[in-house]
């Protein structure tokens, strides 16, 4: 997991682990201890397939700045500008988010002992408070990634506004205005198709993004289904074996450097460009952009982030502890229009 760990100079508070007692509550940058984790472990932020923007407290302007035209004009004793610089601004607005979560000591008893190695459990132990926050902060990573791309009912993510993977979503989403590429639908998509639909994204870059081909930090952003289907294309290329769901076996090729699918295909590009697994994309699509283009944003070393562990049990007669988190995430791209879409 990647979570830049501050400078203690540029910490307002230290955090120590405190005794438990019927509410414990860490704000501010010692809430970061927990809710970085619970964020940053989603794949795309561990992997900084996104350029991540923390400290914000509500917004920030995202700037695209390029220019439209040559800006080399003949020599003079005077300055004349050439009117070329073109910046354009969009918003990042942060969604308020919350987790409130109940784990049932008895439910989790036996993880938790496994976990530890004995069969003694101490319930009022920092460790258990620091496994009880790790299992939800793990969920949470999972839906974070999920939601930044397809969004949800509580968060804009890059590809919807809403949660709903439809012409909607996408149209209020920041992906609406990106470039498009025709591609194969969803549902005939296979790995007879997706070289020629990641091919139909590239050409489309080439004919009218040219420039962005050259942005060292470009990538696919493939779907699980969708980067499968690249890895059987490539081990399979050439013949190998039938993949197609016809009785003809092919036996013209062995696939990628001679071993057909026996063999690790996941460090993969095309044409050059790295291509990501990423676990929240929706198959739907296949986005062609530079991670210097993509943006998330989070309050995180911010005093509006908070965690609560609250062991309940001690005062209520249940038999549970309760988990409660609060920070905020918003995506928004740089420039859409250099980003390109595929979609059928």
């Amino acid at each position: 997991m990647s979570y830049h760990k501050y400078s203690r100079s540029s910490r307002r508070r230290d955090f120590v682990a405190p005794a438990i007692t019927p509410a414990t509550t860490y704000a501010g940058e010692q809430a970061d201890f927990f809710v970085a984790p619970a964020m940053k472990a989603a794949d795309t932020l561990t992997n900084n397939w996104v350029t991540q923007l923390d400290g914000l407290s509500s917004k920030a302007v995202v700037s695209g700045f390029y220019l439209n035209q040559d800006p080399i004009v003949s020599a003079s004793c005077d300055y004349t500008s050439n009117d070329s610089t073109v910046v354009d601004e969009r918003v990042l607005t942060l969604s308020d988010l919350q987790v409130n979560e109940s784990l049932c000591r008895k439910q989790i008893m036996t993880t938790w002992v496994a976990y530890k190695g004995t069969r003694n459990a101490d319930w009022s132990t920092p460790e258990f408070r620091n496994f009880a926050l790790g299992v939800v902060g793990a969920k949470t990573a999972e839906a974070l990634e999920t939601s930044l791309w397809q969004g949800s009912a509580y968060m804009p993510g890059f590809l919807s506004n809403d949660g709903n993977i439809d012409a909607t979503g996408l149209t209020n989403s920041p992906f609406g205005s990106a470039t498009a590429a025709t591609i194969t639908a969803a549902g005939s998509r296979s790995s007879l198709t997706i070289l020629s639909d990641m091919s139909a994204c590239h050409s489309k870059a080439a004919s009218d993004k040219s420039a962005v081909l050259t942005k060292t930090d470009l990538a696919f952003y493939l779907s699980p289904v969708d980067f499968a289907y690249y890895q059987q294309a490539l081990a399979f290329a050439g013949g190998g074996v039938s993949h197609d769901g016809s009785t003809t076996v092919r036996s013209d090729g062995q696939g990628y450097a001679n071993n057909v699918s026996n063999q690790n295909l996941n460090n993969l590009t095309f044409m050059g460009v790295p291509v990501y697994r990423v676990p929240g994309m929706p198959k739907e699509y296949i986005v062609l952009a530079a991670a210097s283009n993509l943006f998330f944003g989070s309050n995180l070393r911010t005093d509006y982030t908070e965690v609560q562990y609250i062991p309940a049990y001690q005062y209520d007669g249940s038999d549970n502890v309760k988990v409660v988190m609060r920070f905020g995430a918003g995506v928004q791209l740089g420039t859409p229009a250099d980003c390109i879409l595929g979609k059928a």
